[in-house]
């Protein structure tokens, strides 16, 4: 299916010249994304085309795999050249809907709503030439629509001839989606109706992949000279016979369509149509002699002028290739590197001999990229392919990526001496890119000595994200720090409280360093970083509510009072509760003071989160969770590998194979353990909370606050993770016992 989608959307741009609106992006939370996931930086796509690749990922589409061999080939793009290849060029065939409602507009005031009908036939067509079959593209609707407004404007709408002519294309269009049925002829009709009628015809068998049928009937309609579609069926015979020997291969066919479009391109009568001859001359060729077509479009690509047609012309290398023909080098490069991407294809054996024979055979730099991308540490290959990349200069768009691998490979290696020494040098650098940088402190991470190491790598640089990104425009994303500025309520709410998104360089923990504070820190390392003086304060506020909540729930109470010490000052709205829960005297004191304090926190979880975390004042409930934690946190299905360590996010710029920072023993990871067991027997974060108040609220009737206390365990099941129990219970006993208060007004329902 994918095939047919994309290789019908180059039909339309070969034949046509259809242009296609920018794929428009949905709502989406708020996030912050790191160049990590882009490995780039997020001011302007254009300098990715002027050599700034950064580190190439195998995830990039395909256009920018093409540029990115180009340019390690010594080639160049023009500004325009980069935007065309930016810009959507073969996504989807879906119709547009402003053509198909012109279209039924105008059907309906003819033949009124149409009736429900039973569903259509399935096509079914070879393999491979099921990316060739031609279904109505919007012209084919609006052009529908523009004549039977002209039938209509010439004969009236109540004519039943017109009728007839409408019955007769709503038949034709339903043959766009499959085979349905061909319209009847009119041996009665009028003169024009007929004429209209043979064309309708003549259209349905197209539709139906009937080519040689469909070819027969333009080109008799062709030989009308009373005919008003005489040109265009001209024409269109000529595109019956470009497909019906793509379809069939026979030599026959494919000489007499090579005939049909040379004769097209000299025909005086069909000069509106001739410059789609060597669009037609291009399908064929693609259709008929891929490998032929392949090396046409490989030296095209990589030629000192490019063409017009760059962004086509790269989509059909792409889809010559995509099966892994590798007809052309450039073709075998974007294949094997983009098999990477996936489990199953990074042990492909036949794709890493490719690889590494091409290297071999040609030391080109394109080869020794996918090399090092594809080599495993303690390959055979391995120590000659990092000396070879010690030898590409920094002035070279490879220089990055292949510094990351040989880097990846060293510490697989053992050899973290050296890597360490490499990769600090290379961070020490002041104009390293910072989508460069994150990429390098993700492998610095690892190295870490100490906790101050730690800090200083698992911090990166990111950018605001306000709705799906679009990796090709960066749609939405806006380089941090941000710019003073309106913004809509929503928006408002997220980010004009977070006073480090307007200061230089904001920093936000990355999923490895979430994985290993989560994972394999215990909770008094955890604290530690939390305390360490170099924390920015947004992320002390964060991460300490977190090793709060955790020490709580795991009953240490030296790390909460540590950690309540510190966020006190951060949620001075809630002074007295912090001076009640630290003042308490008993451990069930402290655990019911707790709980009301985290009641009022919404962000309050065990568990730390990459970028922004909970998107809201950490107080609010805000319009979107998730709020509290969940029974399931900590243990989302495969996370983790066969050897329990965690799968880091699958959308990053490169597969991140997680290791353990250095500095973390195997005591602090049996400890880490142990303690991430108890959390994750925990209940949801409303269930748990409940308990303890309801236990305190019976506990203590005469409290003030207990009213209060119960309208928020009834609110944090509704919020939070749904719990019927706790809230029905909250919800009775606040009804009973205090039927007049102002909290039990606010709470008139449990669920």
């Amino acid at each position: 299916m994918v095939i047919r989608v994309a290789a019908r959307l180059m039909l339309a741009l070969l034949l046509w010249g259809i242009p296609f609106a920018t794929e428009a992006t949905g709502p989406n939370l708020p996030e912050i994304r790191f160049f990590s996931r882009s490995g780039q930086d997020p001011e302007s796509d254009i300098p990715f085309f002027h050599g700034g690749l950064g580190i190439l990922r195998p995830s990039m589409d395909d256009n920018r795999l093409y540029a990115a061999y180009r340019l390690m080939m010594g080639g160049s793009f023009t500004d325009a050249q980069a935007q065309q290849l930016l810009a959507r060029c073969c996504g989807t065939a879906d119709v547009e809907y402003a053509a198909l409602t012109s279209w039924n507009d105008v059907r309906n005031r003819v033949l009124g709503p149409p009736a429900r009908e039973r569903d259509l036939p399935v096509r079914n067509r070879p393999a491979d030439i099921a990316g060739f079959d031609v279904s109505c593209f919007p012209n084919a609707y609006r052009n529908a629509a523009a004549t039977l407004r002209a039938r209509i404007a010439e004969h009236g709408i109540g004519d039943a001839w017109v009728r007839e002519w409408a019955l007769g294309q709503d038949i034709v269009l339903r043959n766009c989606q499959a085979n349905a049925y061909i319209p009847q002829e009119a041996p009665s009709a009028p003169a024009w109706l007929k004429a209209d009628r043979a064309y309708q015809i003549a259209s349905t068998y197209f539709y139906q992949f009937d080519y040689a049928r469909a070819g027969e009937l333009f080109a008799e309609i062709g030989r009308d000279a009373s005919s008003p579609w005489r040109k265009i069926a001209r024409y269109l015979a000529v595109r019956s016979a470009v497909h019906a020997a793509i379809a069939d291969k026979t030599p026959d066919l494919i000489a007499a369509a090579d005939g049909a479009v040379a004769a097209m391109a000299a025909d005086v009568e069909l000069a509106d149509y001739r410059d789609d001859a060597p669009r037609l001359a291009s399908m064929l060729a693609f259709g008929t002699r891929p490998r032929e077509r392949a090396q046409e479009l490989e030296k095209t690509l990589l030629a000192a002028d490019l063409p017009a047609t760059l962004a086509v012309d790269a989509r059909d290398l792409e889809w010559l290739e995509r099966p892994g023909h590798r007809y052309t080098d450039l073709g075998a490069w974007i294949h094997d590197v983009d098999l990477l991407m996936s489990e199953k294809g990074r042990k492909d054996a036949t794709a890493k001999a490719d690889v590494l024979r091409r290297w071999h055979e040609s030391k080109r730099l394109p080869w020794l990229v996918a090399t090092l991308m594809w080599l495993a540490p303690g390959d055979p290959e391995t120590a000659e392919a990092v000396a070879a990349s010690r030898e590409t200069p920094a002035s070279s768009p490879a220089y990055y990526t292949l510094a990351w691998h040989r880097v990846r490979l060293l510490i697989g290696e053992d050899k973290r001496e050296d890597a360490r020494t490499e990769l600090d040098q290379m961070l020490g650098t002041a104009s390293l890119p910072a989508g460069v940088g994150n990429l390098l402190r993700y492998h610095r991470l690892k190295l870490a000595r100490n906790l101050a190491e730690f800090e200083k790598f698992a911090l990166r640089r990111g950018e605001f994200v306000m709705g799906i990104y679009d990796p090709r425009t960066k749609l939405d994303a806006t380089p941090l720090p941000l710019a003073a500025g309106k913004r809509d309520g929503f928006i408002a709410g997220i980010v004009d409280w977070r006073k480090e998104m307007f200061g230089k360089y904001p920093v936000y923990f990355d999923i490895d360093g979430t994985s290993a504070m989560s994972l394999f820190m215990p909770l008094s390392m955890m604290a530690k970083v939390v305390l360490s003086e170099s924390l920015p304060p947004h992320l002390k506020r964060d991460i300490g509510l977190v090793v709060w909540t955790r020490a709580v729930v795991l009953d240490d109470a030296e790390t909460a009072q540590s950690m309540a010490a510190v966020l006190a000052p951060l949620f001075p709205q809630f002074a007295d509760g912090w001076r009640s829960y630290r003042a308490a005297a008993t451990a069930d004191s402290r655990k019911a003071e707790a709980a009301l304090l985290m009641l009022r926190l919404p962000a309050a979880r065990p568990w730390p989160d990459e970028g922004m975390g909970y998107l809201f004042r950490r107080d609010l409930i805000g319009r979107f969770g998730p709020r509290w934690w969940d029974h399931d946190d900590g243990r989302i299905p495969g996370s983790l590998n066969d050897q329990g360590e965690p799968i880091l996010c699958s959308e990053c710029a490169l597969p991140l194979e997680w290791e353990v920072p250095a500095f973390i023993t195997r005591q602090d990871r049996d400890r880490a353990e142990k303690e991430t067991a108890q959390l994750r027997e925990l209940p949801g974060g409303p269930a748990y909370l409940g308990a303890i108040v309801m236990a305190w609220a019976k506990a203590h009737p005469g409290d003030p606050r207990v009213a209060e206390a119960l309208h928020l365990v009834v609110r944090a099941t509704q919020y939070g993770e749904a719990d019927s129990d706790t809230s029905k219970a909250a919800y009775l006993l606040l009804h009973s016992r205090f039927p007049r208060n102002p909290w039990t007004a606010k709470t008139p329902r449990w669920f």
